[in-house]
This record gives C-alpha cells, structure tokens and sequence, in this order.
C-alpha cells in the first residue's frame, strides 16, 4: 500500500517538473550553456596577455630578453613604450596588465657578473591574473640570467626542476571542469525540490497533502525521489560529456564517483526539502536558495582552497556537503582515489543528508498537527 502511496506521489512530482516546456527547456539547456561557459571562458589560466615593456638599456642582453617575451606562449603581444608616463598610461587604461621596465645599467650590469634590476609593473586592479603574470615573467628572467652566465666564472644557483603529479600539464581545465558534475546538478536539486512545496502552498494543494493518507516521511520521500532523478541524469549527462566531449578521463571508479554523488544530491535534497518547509511562497523558497547557494560556492573550495580560509571558518566549510564531493570527483579524475579515502568524505555528506531530512520530516510533522 506504502509503495503505491509513493509511487503516485513521485510520478505526480515528475509529472509536475516536466509538465511545463518552458520547464523541461530549464532542466537541459542551463546546465550545458554553464558547462561550455565554465569550461572556455570562466577560467584561472593567463593567456593571449598584450605585456608592455620599457627599454632604457638598448644593449644586446636587454633585447635578447625582449625576445624570449615574444616567443612566451602567454603574451600575445609585446608593446614597446619610450618613457615611463606612457608606461603607466597604459596600464591606466587596461591596454596592458604590465610593463618590464629595464634599467640603463641592465646589459653592463649582465656583462660585470652583478645581479641587474628590473621593474614589473602590475595593474592591482586584477590581483590573480597580475599575479600569474608576474610569475611567468619572472620565470622568463630568472632563467635568462641563468642561461646568461653558462660557461662564465659567474657561480650558478641551484637548478630547479618542478614536477606536478596527478595533472602534469597543469591544464586548468582538468582541474576544473569535473567539478562541474556536482555544481550543476546541485544548483538545480535545490530549484526542483525547493520550489515544489512552496508551488503547492501557492496553489493550495499542500494542505490536501498533509490531509490524505501520506505520512510526513512519504511525503519526504516523495519530494526527493524527482530530485535525486533528476540529479543524477544531469551528472550523467555532464559526465558523458566531460569524459568524451573534453576527452578528461576518469582515473578511478565510475560507480564510486556515482555512490558519492548520490549520497551528495540526498543532502541537497534534505537541504532543499528543510527551506520549502520553512517558506509559504515560491518568492520566499528562491531567496532561501539562493541565501545557501552563494555560501556554499564559496565555502566549498571551488575557487580557493579550504585551508587559506580563517580557521574559525574552516569547520562550516567542512559542514557544506559541496567540500566533500568536490574533492571526491577531483580525487577520482586526477588519481585513482582509494575507496577508504573517498568513504572519509562521504559520511559527512551522509550525516548531513540525514539530519537535514529529519528536520524537514519533523516541520512537516508539525503542520499535520
């Protein structure tokens, strides 16, 4: 009897999320425009940089290093300036994010064997690309004034040789792109299950739905059970995609990377399911997503790590089921991560799961009352 109770409660659900075309189209075409969007044009990487450079030197080790600049893969273009005003002119009007400025001593300091000085000028008005800039450039100078002094009296520093495990090419895109299975979906659970019980309250059907046979937990049950579907065909799709359209191969388990996503969308579910408990209107409901949507992105560790965050925050960081399955996928994708340590991070996701849904059973409760 409890299964057929269910069973029309989730295929009413589906029916109610699918019903409308303007829906369906929401359900495919945000999440495939988000993941081209994230995976071409959001991303942490500097390339195709316009450098500017001011030359006070002429001599033929200052030029030599001009010249590695043009051969860099990561300027798209050297712009020469002849004074220091039009330098700063040019970064005041974004046409470059910096400027080498190279001494007059430069080529004579080179040849005497002593350490020469030169200036980069970064525009602070986009603080991470000036960064990446800043240590491609210094790069490029370091090993010039190393390759310099080959063969000379000059005592050379220690080479350094760096290698990345996991993702030897530091193709930000592999680091990236996979974690949008879980973002995307996540965004959408929280719409699809959020919004469903504050739809019903508009439209005065919730109150007939506490009234009939259904149990609070059903009830729970059957508002989840579309969202979890739902989910998990949107992480099936992106992951086709990632996996073929991207050609970014998973390393370790497919039914891992899935039980973690599962036990990850539950969360969501319950996280979604405890704010329609608590709103009267769909107005209402996409505030409340969106007043944990926001946070959770940015507790997450999806664009800076957990570990530069104060430590008085780390610990609501480590609450937000997002943090755990972000390094589940990125752990599945770059390594293959072994099952003990993907379990580590999936029983947080598990706790929270339980306890969001229990408290959104027990306001439901509460109503029936």
């Amino acid at each position: 009897m409890m299964q057929t109770r269910l069973s029309a409660l989730i295929k009413k659900e589906l029916l109610a999320a699918f019903r409308d075309p303007k829906a369906r189209l929401a359900l495919i075409l945000p999440p495939l425009l988000q993941l081209f969007l994230f995976a071409y044009a959001a991303t942490l990487e500097v390339s195709n940089v316009p450098v500017g450079v001011l030359n006070q030197d002429w001599g033929m080790a200052s030029e030599q290093l001009i010249s590695r600049f043009e051969r860099a893969s990561a300027f798209s273009e050297i712009r020469r300036y002849q004074g220091l005003r039009a330098a700063q002119a040019a970064i005041d009007r974004q046409e470059v994010m910096c400027v080498v400025h190279i001494a007059q001593d430069f080529s004579r300091k080179l040849a005497a064997g002593e350490q020469p000085t030169v200036e980069i000028l970064l525009d602070g008005r986009r603080s991470n690309s000036a960064q990446l800039v800043n240590g491609y450039i210094g790069a490029i100078i370091s090993q010039f004034g190393s390759d310099y002094h080959l063969g000379s009296d000059v005592p050379q520093a220690s080479e350094i040789v760096d290698r990345t495990w996991y993702n030897p090419n530091r193709d930000y895109r592999e680091a990236m792109v996979p974690i949008l299975i879980a973002t995307l979906p996540m965004a959408m659970v929280l719409m699809i299950v959020g919004m469903s019980v504050a739809r019903e309250r508009e439209l005065g059907t919730f109150e007939q739905l506490l009234v009939s046979p259904l149990q609070p937990f059903e009830i729970v049950i059957g508002k989840a059970v579309p969202g979890l579907i739902v989910g998990l065909a949107q992480a099936a799709v992106i992951s086709l995609i990632v996996t073929q359209g991207f050609q970014i191969r998973l390393s370790g388990s497919l039914f891992v990377l899935f039980l973690g996503l599962t036990v990850f969308l539950v969360a969501v579910i319950g996280i979604g399911l405890f704010i329609s408990s608590l709103v009267s209107s769909q107005q209402q409901a996409m505030m409340g997503i969106m007043v944990v949507m926001m946070p959770a992105m940015m507790l997450s560790g999806f664009s800076s790590p957990v570990q530069n965050m104060p430590s008085w925050l780390q610990p609501l960081a480590m609450a937000n089921p997002l943090t755990h399955i972000l390094v589940i996928i990125r752990g599945l994708f770059l390594r293959d991560m072994p099952f003990w340590l993907v379990a580590e991070r999936i029983w947080p996701m598990a706790v929270s799961a339980v306890v969001t849904i229990s408290a959104a059973a027990w306001m439901f409760t509460r109503k029936m009352q």
